[in-house]
């Protein structure tokens, strides 16, 4: 028997600010036959012992196990066969909101068990997690397999990661909206409206100071008014209604009101429906915007940032 006094846990108080991530229902397809094939054999096995077989994939990973999915990310790297199939590969996220951010992963097997997440980059900087997997379906080109993300990231110092996002309000139509980078302060907002909030469109600088712009989010009706802020001005308050407006049933923003340190804003559109309001803390800002949208805006969301 082991001597316990080998295998020790010591409890610590570690108060580093972190971020916890939680990513359900991520498919990964292992196709290995055919048109869509996802690995490739470059490394024969040992013919008398089996072992050495090496692969070198480029998982596609999506948001659904359906034909047309959407590739959320892709696994790129390979796996051994040393008894059992030892995996070392990068997830390169594709989607927009984490574009370019990384997780670096490794484990055996891949169709059940666990990957250990050793380190991450981007939004996912130095990362320490787990992955679950799944069995979902097998297919005559290779299996499906059902992924769940578990992992921390400490928020360091000057990282996008200390935004924080409220919200969306509003109603479920349209489709997702968010910006690309990492935002640090908002510029100008332009709010389109008549009886309703038609679109949203605004402005931001990035972490490395680059202007950014985004929308409109919406239609292209209403009447145009456009907020710039001074240099020392800032967003402390977003409020409005939503409710629905046409035989559709469409549940949608029917008005906007920006409150900043220096002044308020509209109200825009007509305050019919449920009222919402977005208040931040005294030592921050909002400095950018994500929803839904289609025909109109249909929901409304912000980051803040501490000042």
């Amino acid at each position: 028997m082991a001597n316990p006094s080998n295998f020790q846990i010591t409890p610590r108080a570690a108060f580093v600010e972190s971020n916890e991530l939680n990513f359900r229902s991520l498919y990964l397809f292992h196709t290995s036959l055919g048109a869509n094939q996802t690995q490739s054999t470059v490394i024969d096995p040992n013919a008398s012992t089996g072992l050495g077989q090496t692969a070198v994939n480029n998982w596609a990973i999506c948001d659904s196990p359906s034909p047309g999915a959407t590739v959320v990310a892709r696994a790129h790297g390979l796996h051994i066969y040393a008894g059992n199939w030892q995996n070392t590969f990068s997830i390169t996220f594709e989607v927009e909101r984490f574009k370019g951010s990384t997780l670096q992963v490794m484990g055996i097997s891949v169709e059940e068990g666990e990957w250990a997440i050793v380190g991450g980059t981007g939004q996912f900087a130095m990362a320490n997690g787990v992955i679950y997997k799944k069995f979902h379906e097998q297919r005559s080109d290779g299996n499906i397999i059902e992924l769940t993300v578990h992992a921390f990231c400490p928020v360091l110092k000057g990282s996008p990661s200390l935004l924080t996002k409220l919200g969306p309000w509003g109603g479920s139509g349209g489709s997702d909206k968010d910006i690309v980078e990492a935002p640090r302060r908002l510029e100008s907002i332009t709010v389109s409206s008549g009886s309703i909030i038609d679109s949203i469109k605004f402005s931001y600088v990035d972490q490395a100071g680059q202007k950014h712009t985004s929308g409109p989010w919406g239609g292209s009706g209403g009447n145009p008014n456009t907020i710039v802020l001074g240099a020392s001005e800032f967003v402390k308050e977003v409020s409005g209604t939503y409710g629905i407006y046409d035989a559709d049933q469409h549940n949608i923003i029917m008005s906007l009101k920006f409150i900043t340190n220096v002044k308020a804003y509209g109200p825009f559109g007509e305050a019919n429906g449920t009222p919402f309001t977005i208040p931040v803390e005294n030592n921050s800002s909002i400095v950018g915007f994500f929803g839904r949208s289609g025909i109109y805006l249909d929901a409304l969301g912000v980051y803040v940032r501490p000042l």
